[in-house]
């Protein structure tokens, strides 16, 4: 009944590779306004985790015993940081890097240490955290020692998903003409 037997071409996808292009020419050519963006978002983010970490505690606290007090300290850290980012993005954006840094750091090690919960749900779980873990503590440290790489990084990184996913949009406009 609803089977349709042509895409055609994805005019949505095509105006999406473009607008993705365009964020990415934007973001290249007005840094500083991109990392007030990423301050603000960064905010956002910190203050919604943080929140999520401390509602979650007492479940936590529960399956890990002692060591959960550590996953309180990040999310109490992941608020205080939010909130420092969202009403001083000037001085956000300077210290985004250390600031980026120093939160993840604060919660990959939270996360390794109460890792052992993982083992409930299995062996693989278990060891796939650690690792995740252990590159996060790893990533971390080296954005710590060269924080002006990272934000530049940052930055290039941003733009470059743009466009890459942006070229995917518009190859994939074109493709679905033969779908």
């Amino acid at each position: 009944m609803f089977r349709q037997t042509h895409f055609g071409f994805d005019w949505g996808e095509l105006f999406t590779g473009i607008a993705l292009i365009l964020a990415a020419i934007v973001v290249l050519n007005h840094p500083g306004a991109t990392m007030a963006t990423l301050t603000f978002l960064f905010a956002l983010v910190a203050i919604i985790r943080g929140i999520a970490i401390l509602a979650s505690f007492t479940k936590l606290r529960a399956l890990t015993g002692g060591l959960a007090w550590i996953s309180l300290i990040a999310g109490i850290f992941d608020v205080l940081l939010g909130l420092v980012f969202l009403f001083d993005l000037e001085s956000g954006a300077i210290t985004l890097a250390y600031l980026f840094a120093i939160w993840f750091l604060v919660d990959s090690i939270a996360n390794l240490v109460n890792a052992g919960h993982m083992r409930e749900a299995g062996t693989g779980w278990f060891i796939l955290t650690l690792i995740l873990d252990i590159f996060a503590v790893v990533v971390s440290l080296l954005l710590i020692m060269q924080p002006v790489v990272a934000a530049v990084g940052l930055i290039i990184l941003l733009a470059t998903a743009f466009f890459i996913l942006g070229v995917n949009a518009i190859l994939t406009a074109f493709a679905r003409r033969q779908i």
